[in-house]
């Protein structure tokens, strides 16, 4: 809160006796307006009271009608011990005829006050820092030091005083005002409250923009309506070709790729308009205004420019709204009868340890049969890869290349392990007998449909499963939860990152049972 000194005129201040209300003598040449000047010096500054050791009042009438909000109330005495008061009251009033109300006293023990004269004695602050009286502020008419103790001067003659100011908050804070509204809720629930404002008033509607059955509205018109002031402009209808390799959409039947390039803004009060194109816009934006005006699942209305009509619906309906989906390679699949499949990836890492055949290089290789079959049907002509890869892909341009891609396949597309010499069909190397002394892939993250059955004697947990893809069941555990019982010793990490067990040295047999 800011404080502010009050202008004070010296002939609204007068200086009487408390016994019989005369007044004191005021030195001629050290009048009641020096209490008001500013002056703080011994020489022009200070005022000199004849009151002979008596009781007196200093008070200041602001006039009828003229009240003010008094905040503080402070003085200064002069600082060489000459006719200083020990005990006196600050008091204020709205009639002169009644009692005063005290806000604050000083020195009531009546000890020596200090010499010091560049601090001031107060109502409520400190020195020379106003405090406030109370808030919001009331205002007075009066205000009056009250000397009201007999024998209570440093000087028998006279008393001595410097200055005196009275202080209010400043206008910003005098007239700021707090509302508190407390409003009960249980009226919410009286008939006689929500009736006239809630039955006929409630309305209902299944959709935007449009008129239901059921809906509760005025007359048929919408309830809610959210017409765009935007039109989307583009220039490709694309669809993408799975067997082309030089086309980089991926096809979706029966679905076609619509390119917004720009947007043409329209405000529909002042008619005017704008248009934003896609490089003159910041990215992110330009696609956040796209997915929110065309949310999937939501239909929309195209309209060719060009003689396209037959190719166009009444409507259509957004399946995706953040990019197009692009191809890497397409694979023509068999008609032989065989379950095939293609796993990609920049390259086959080398088998090391027990494992009988050394397989390296880039290329892909299969799942869900034989590695001759693998290698019969995964071949040059029915892998097409795309020659235009998405610009997003651009930061392994180091690790590809469009033209020698899909030109050579790995010879295997197995592991082979000395105690599965027939090979598997999954680059994990999915055993095709029981445990013996070699070791079986047991890492959680090759299984599905993981079922707890119990744990063996020495606590390892012991589950039914199958392998992701293979539709065999198994009994066995999992290489985590050796890991986290300290059986490091019976486990052992493979060149692809996965777990396998060696099931001779745990009391837990791996078997198929389905």
């Amino acid at each position: 809160m800011g404080f502010q000194s009050l202008s004070l005129d010296a002939s609204n201040l007068t200086a009487t006796f408390i016994s019989d209300g005369s007044s004191v003598t005021v030195d001629a040449d050290e009048p009641l307006s020096r209490l008001f000047d500013g002056d703080f010096t011994i020489a022009n500054g200070d005022c000199q009271i004849q009151n002979n050791n008596q009781a007196f009042n200093l008070t200041y009438d602001f006039g009828a009608g003229n009240g003010k909000p008094i905040g503080d109330i402070g003085i200064q005495f002069r600082g060489d011990g000459d006719g200083k008061a020990t005990r006196f009251q600050f008091q204020v009033s709205n009639d002169i005829n009644a009692a005063f109300t005290t806000i604050g006293t000083v020195r009531p023990d009546n000890s020596t006050i200090e010499t010091d004269t560049t601090s001031m004695f107060r109502a409520f602050g400190v020195g020379n820092e106003p405090g406030f009286q109370t808030n919001p502020l009331i205002s007075y008419r009066y205000w009056r030091i009250n000397f009201n103790t007999s024998g209570t001067y440093e000087d028998a003659d006279k008393t001595t005083i410097l200055e005196v100011k009275v202080y209010t908050v400043s206008d910003e804070d005098l007239f700021r005002k707090d509302y508190n509204v407390e409003f009960d809720d249980a009226l919410l629930d009286l008939a006689g409250w929500k009736n006239p404002r809630f039955e006929g008033s409630k309305l209902t509607a299944a959709r935007r923009n449009r008129f239901f059955k059921g809906d509760i509205s005025y007359g048929l018109n919408p309830v809610v309506e959210h017409k765009t002031a935007c039109i989307f402009l583009g220039k490709d209808i694309d669809e993408g070709d799975a067997l082309d390799k030089d086309v980089p959409l991926t096809e979706v039947m029966n679905h076609s790729y619509l390119t917004i390039d720009k947007i043409l803004f329209i405000n529909p009060e002042t008619d005017d308009v704008e248009i934003v194109a896609r490089e003159n816009m910041n990215e992110r934006a330009f696609n956040r205004l796209v997915a929110e005006n065309f949310p999937e699942g939501s239909s929309v209305v195209v309209k060719s420019l060009e003689n396209q009509k037959n190719k166009l619906k009444p409507q259509h309906f957004v399946k995706f709204n953040q990019g197009q989906l692009m191809k890497v390679y397409s694979y023509t699949a068999n008609t032989g009868g065989f379950d095939d499949g293609v796993f990609g990836g920049h390259e086959v890492y080398e088998h090391k340890g027990d494992n009988k055949s050394v397989v390296s290089g880039s290329g892909l290789f299969g799942f869900g049969q034989t590695a001759a079959a693998s290698q019969s049907l995964f071949n040059t002509e029915s892998i097409q890869f795309t020659t235009l890869f998405p610009a997003e892909l651009s930061f392994y341009e180091g690790n590809y290349s469009t033209a020698t891609m899909g030109s050579k396949l790995i010879n295997i597309s197995a592991s082979i392990s000395s105690s599965n010499q027939a090979g598997s069909t999954l680059g994990g190397g999915v055993p095709s007998e029981t445990g013996g002394g070699g070791t079986s892939p047991s890492d959680i993250r090759l299984k599905e449909n993981i079922i707890y059955l119990r744990k063996s004697i020495s606590g390892i947990p012991i589950y039914t499963f199958n392998y992701i893809g293979r539709k065999e069941k198994y009994v066995g555990t999992m290489a985590q939860d050796l890991i986290k019982l300290g059986r490091t010793d019976a486990i052992v990490l493979d060149n692809n990152g996965y777990y396998s067990v060696y099931y001779d040295k745990i009391d837990v047999n791996f078997n198929v049972i389905k």
